[in-house]
């Protein structure tokens, strides 16, 4: 009877505590007016490229473009390119996110490649309806300080946000 209730605890302990795979908060519908959803948001780097664009929509979800290029009309293209006229990004966990903003604070979270069963977590700030900063990073359990601004580009048509991974 003890090895019983030892194996029963044991078997309950290993459900309870194992990470899920492939898990993000539900998408809740953004219905406020503190950023712009009809384009997309994108970041300068420390060399004037256009780097990690994200595509938010009304529905909380959001897609990751991690893409680099040389100007903003590149990046228009790209994405036109890449995920308006190609459906690759679909079958792609790791471009998609949900995002939530609370008066002038936003936070995204993702799935991550590079530490499985974590999530990745940004937050951050509403500067204006247009630009949004990042100032903290999690996906190792460590939280990280960040310095990223993203601005708004009015981009149309949007890829389509319909996915298998969001619900």
């Amino acid at each position: 009877m003890k090895n019983l209730i030892l194996l029963i605890l044991s078997m309950l302990f290993t459900q309870c505590c194992l990470e899920k795979d492939d898990v993000l908060p539900k998408a809740i519908p953004y219905t406020g007016n503190q950023l712009k959803m009809d384009g997309y948001y994108y970041q300068i780097t420390y060399n004037n490229k256009i780097y990690s664009s994200f595509v938010m929509y009304n529905n909380g979800i959001l897609i990751d473009i991690s893409e680099l290029e040389n100007t903003i009309e590149e990046m228009d293209e790209s994405i036109r390119k890449n995920y308006v006229r190609d459906s690759w990004y679909k079958k792609n966990k790791y471009v998609w996110g949900v995002f939530f903003i609370e008066d002038d604070a936003i936070r995204i979270n993702q799935l991550s490649q590079d530490y499985p069963h974590r999530g990745i977590v940004q937050k951050g700030i509403i500067l204006n309806d247009t630009t949004f900063k990042i100032t903290k990073f999690s996906s190792d359990g460590k939280v990280r300080e960040k310095d990223e601004i993203y601005h708004f580009r009015e981009f149309s048509p949007k890829p389509d946000s319909t996915n298998v991974y969001i619900k």
